[in-house]
């Protein structure tokens, strides 16, 4: 066993006496909460040709819009004052087969009509944003900021004896404004509307634009954890001519999820029981 000079363990238990009360105030001043939402999802549109001969593959013809696709997002939000740092994980992965019904081409390959093939989609979301308080009444709050997203995407098609396979794969950065309106008329409900998005206006040859809007009807069920009931438009694409790649997509959810208060759970768990 060691043993500590009197002079240093009172200068430890000083230095705690004297740094605990703030620490202890930092964190109660950080509000943690984490959510996650699945369900259905309808894609209206995705579009896709890549190579200078390549052919225009779309939704329909690709089989995705015979069935609903299966979403989920994973959110975590840490929050001091008016500031806001929000991290998101929405994967997304969707393989159709469908019967082609005239030759396809995808960038140097091409696939005779009548070939069954089989269509693969992958489009995962890693992002963060800031958002600031720019509006904190009783009844309603505004937050603006700015997301970056990494996309990690790939589009491939391939016969279904497997003989010809080919893709294209792109890990990019998107970086997006955001905004977040909340209203609660009352303890029992509110409401969010909440954006991201930008366009490139055609700068650099590049035609692109994201955006992923969402209205969410909100349920408090005791004080940490709320009962979310929500739609979204989730869209985007680019056009680059000089890698001969075109993309546009178009995605409606209607999800349901939960969202749990961290901070405030940790402090009701903390708390003594009424005697």
């Amino acid at each position: 066993m060691i043993a500590m000079h009197p002079r240093l363990l009172l200068f430890l238990a000083t230095s705690a006496a004297t740094f605990t009360p703030t620490l202890a105030a930092q964190a109660h001043s950080l509000e943690a909460r984490a959510e996650v939402e699945t369900g259905p999802t309808y894609i209206l549109q995705n579009d896709n040709r890549f190579g200078a001969d390549g052919s225009l593959i779309d939704a329909n013809t690709a089989g995705q819009q015979r069935n609903l696709a299966l979403s989920y997002r994973n959110v975590l939000e840490l929050a001091i004052g008016p500031h806001r740092v929000v991290f998101l994980y929405a994967p997304f992965q969707l393989t159709t087969r469908f019967t082609a019904e005239e030759e396809i081409r995808f960038k140097n390959v091409a696939f005779a009509p009548g070939t069954v093939l089989d269509f693969d989609y992958l489009f995962d979301g890693y992002r963060g944003s800031y958002l600031y308080r720019l509006l904190d009444g009783e009844a309603l709050t505004l937050e603006l900021g700015a997301s970056f997203q990494v996309r990690n995407a790939a589009v491939a098609i391939r016969d279904a004896e497997g003989r010809s396979y080919v893709g294209e794969y792109d890990i990019g950065l998107v970086f997006a404004l955001k905004g977040r309106l909340r209203y609660q008329p009352r303890p029992e409900l509110f409401a969010e509307l909440e954006a991201d998005g930008l366009s490139t206006l055609g700068l650099f040859g590049v035609g692109g634009a994201i955006y992923d809007a969402s209205l969410t009807l909100g349920l408090p069920i005791g004080s940490s954890v709320d009962i979310l009931f929500r739609l979204r438009l989730l869209g985007g694409g680019a056009d680059v001519p000089r890698r001969d790649i075109f993309n546009w997509g178009n995605f409606f959810s209607a999800t349901a999820g939960v969202r749990i208060h961290l901070s405030q759970l940790a402090r009701d768990l903390a708390r003594p029981p009424a005697q």
